[in-house]
C-alpha cells in the first residue's frame, strides 16, 4: 500500500501525526510516523534542523522499500521536518510526492530575523553572537548552520510538492515558504492559511494534501480489492472517528470550562 512518511517540527515529536491518522486511513494511505534522534522517545543529544535528520530519513526510506506491503512512497514535513525533507528529496527522486508545511529557506537568515524581532541588540553584536553559536555547534554537533541552504537544494528537486504555510507565522515567514515554492524545479502549489507557526492546520489543507498524495502515489492503481477499504468499513471507520472527535470535544470545552477560559 502507498505509504506517507510523516516527519514532525522542532521541539515535537512524532504524536504530531495523530490528527492526520483520519485523513489517511480513509483515503487507503498508510501513515508511518517516528522521533527524530533527542526528540520524544528517541536517544540522542542533538538535533540538527534537517542536517542530519535526512540521514534518518534516507533510511526510514530504505526499511520501507524492503517491506512487501509498501508500494509508493511520499514525505509530509513540518517546519523542520519539511526542511528534511527537502534535503533529503533532491537526492531521491524515487519519492511520489512531498507535502513541505512552514519550511525556512535559509538558517541563517531566519536566525537573523528571529534576532531581530525579539532583541533591541545592535546588528554587528547579534552577528558576533550568531558567530560564536556558529563555532560551538559546529565543534559541539559537527554541522555548519551556515550550510543549511534549502533554497540552494530546491533547484535540483523534481519530485511533485505541495508547499504550505500559516500567513501570521511570526517565526518562520511566510516569504521563506513562497521563496522555496518560486525556485523550486519540479510540479508544485502553494497554499495559505490563516494561522500562526504552531496553529493546528485547517480540515481544507490536510484534505488538499491527502489528495495530493492520492494523485502523487497513484492510490487508485496500486489497490487490490484486498487491501482497499469497503465502502462499510470506510463508513463505520467514519463514524468511530466522529465519535472520538465527539468525546474530544466535549473534554476540551470541559477543560475550558475548569481553567476559566472561553465557555
Amino acid at each position: 500500500m502507498p505509504c506517507v512518511i510523516y516527519m514532525h517540527g522542532n521541539s515535537s515529536c512524532r504524536l504530531e501525526a495523530l490528527e492526520l491518522v483520519d485523513y489517511f486511513l480513509t483515503s487507503n494511505i498508510t501513515l508511518f510516523c517516528f522521533d527524530f534522534p533527542g526528540c520524544g522517545l528517541s536517544e540522542g543529544e542533538f538535533i540538527s534542523l534537517g542536517w542530519f535528520e535526512r540521514d534518518d530519513t534516507a533510511t526510514i526510506v530504505e526499511h520501507l522499500r524492503t517491506h512487501r506491503n509498501v508500494s509508493t512512497i511520499g514525505l509530509w514535513g513540518r517546519s523542520m521536518g519539511a526542511v528534511t525533507a527537502l534535503l533529503h528529496g533532491d537526492r531521491d527522486p524515487s519519492i511520489g510526492g512531498m507535502v513541505l508545511d512552514s519550511p525556512f529557506s535559509n538558517l541563517r537568515t531566519l536566525c537573523d530575523e528571529l534576532a531581530a524581532s525579539h532583541s533591541k541588540v545592535p546588528k554587528f553584536l547579534v552577528g558576533a553572537a550568531m558567530s560564536f553559536i556558529t563555532k560551538t555547534i559546529r565543534k559541539k554537533a559537527d554541522f555548519d548552520l551556515n550550510k543549511l541552504t534549502p533554497i540552494t537544494h530546491v533547484k535540483e528537486c523534481f519530485i511533485p510538492a505541495l508547499f504550505a504555510t500559516g500567513e501570521q507565522d511570526e517565526f518562520i515567514k511566510p516569504h521563506h515558504t513562497q521563496e522555496l515554492h518560486d525556485a523550486y524545479a519540479g510540479d508544485k502549489n502553494l497554499i495559505k492559511f490563516s494561522g500562526d507557526h504552531n496553529s493546528s492546520r485547517p480540515d481544507f489543507f490536510n484534505n488538499s494534501a491527502v489528495i495530493f498524495f492520492v494523485n502523487t502515489l497513484q492510490v487508485h492503481f496500486l489497490l487490490t480489492e484486498e487491501t482497499k477499504m469497503s465502502e462499510e468499513e470506510r463508513a463505520v471507520f467514519k463514524q468511530k472517528l466522529a465519535e472520538r472527535r465527539e468525546r474530544e470535544r466535549k473534554l476540551k470545552s470541559e477543560d475550558s470550562k475548569q481553567d476559566g477560559g472561553p465557555q
